[in-house]
């Protein structure tokens, strides 16, 4: 029974792509949304598409034609990067690469991932919820992974530090009531980092009902507390984003009110389409 209901998400998941890639051909409408700038970038809109919906970047920079600010393509490992094209050219979305952190892999090898997705990326996630990453959150490998952080931020530096193009570099963590990573919100100031994006969402499977718990009020005042305490301890030193349970315009704009400056959706493209970021855009 899960393997079926596994692969009937898969297939919806799959009907949403092709369903976005379709829409982003059409004449696209005037948005309402307002260019932000966020970790020295200039986001067409605060509201883009996480990590997993669009896993090869074949939607890319045409989100914009859909209301998206930007999409962040994978996550990705170090044989899809090798195989990734290019962002296409054919929308002003901003493109981020979502990069896998293998523990069973040296921080050299991870570190030529990261040179190779900076050529293609406009910003980079460091991915820290994956299963695959899982170990490195464990209280004994915690100097592991400061090191690993360390090592990939002084390459993003050096590779920032050779021209004109700078490529900001954020981390994804896990952020749920009780759970909130402030010790590693700690270390990414610490190292310099540029942005933090909080998971509020446990993580798969992503059910219906799942869907439909993120419409209880009290679910949305608890991810808002928590951006509110990353706030607190970031202040403007660390770009806040959020991703999780944002289903509607009141969600997202109490997200940013909460201090995120940017919001990404997945679930809510799969349930409600690929016009999902205009509807989010309208205030009032």
């Amino acid at each position: 029974m899960a393997e079926r209901n596994m692969t009937v998400r898969r297939l919806g998941q799959r009907l949403a792509l092709q369903l976005a890639c379709a829409a982003s051909y059409l004449p696209a409408t005037r948005s309402r949304a307002q260019a932000v700038d966020v970790m020295g970038l200039r986001f067409p809109s605060p509201v883009g598409i996480a990590a997993g919906f669009d896993r090869s970047g074949r939607l890319g920079r045409r989100a914009a034609r859909l209301g998206f600010g930007f999409t962040e393509v994978g996550s990705c490992t170090s044989a899809e990067l090798f195989e990734m094209r290019p962002p296409n050219a054919g929308g002003r979305a901003l493109v981020g690469l979502n990069l896998s952190l293998d523990p069973t892999r040296s921080s050299a090898e991870l570190c030529a991932d990261l040179t190779l997705a900076w050529a293609q990326a406009d910003y980079l996630m460091l991915n820290l919820i994956s299963p695959l990453s899982a170990p490195l959150l464990a209280d004994e490998r915690r100097a592991q992974l400061i090191d690993l952080l360390r090592a990939l931020r002084n390459r993003a530096h050096a590779l920032n530090s050779c021209g004109p193009r700078r490529v900001p570099l954020a981390v994804k963590l896990r952020s749920l009531p009780g759970q909130v990573p402030l010790a590693l919100a700690e270390v990414l100031l610490e190292l310099g980092f540029d942005g933090l994006l909080a998971a509020h969402d446990p993580g798969p499977p992503a059910t219906r009902q799942r869907y439909v718990n993120w419409q209880n009020d009290e679910q949305q005042h608890l991810a808002c507390a928590q951006i509110e305490q990353l706030q607190r301890l970031c202040g403007n030193q660390l770009a806040l984003m959020s991703v999780g349970g944002v289903q509607t315009a009141a969600h997202l704009q109490a997200r940013m009110a909460a201090g995120a400056r940017l919001v990404q959706v997945h679930s809510a493209l799969l349930h409600e389409g690929p016009y999902i970021a205009r509807r989010l855009l309208v205030k009032g």
